[in-house]
């Protein structure tokens, strides 16, 4: 979900939401999200369609003083992104 400025996912298996934290160079467009990976080709992932996000959460402590108005504006759990493929 996208509201309030965060982009939002829910966990399948909890349904927690987490709030990704992509890669420094990805670019999110409001429908899509172009996902950078160093050394390899950009990845457009559209968010309609379902995909598999790869990473661990992290506290809002371990992201820094930069992350910290994201906590009290969006209030999901922080989920470095490390990898994505589509959900087939």
């Amino acid at each position: 979900m996208y509201e309030g400025g965060c982009l939002l996912f829910r966990e399948e298996r909890t349904s927690a939401r987490l709030m990704p934290v992509w890669p420094e160079g990805s670019v999110f467009n409001g429908t899509a999200v172009t996902f950078h990976e160093p050394g390899k080709a950009e990845q457009p992932i559209v968010l309609a369609q379902q995909f598999v996000m790869f990473g661990r959460r992290v506290s809002w402590i371990g992201l820094g003083s930069y992350y910290a108005p994201f906590q009290r504006q969006c209030g999901g759990v922080p989920f470095l992104v490390s990898k994505v493929q589509p959900a087939n």
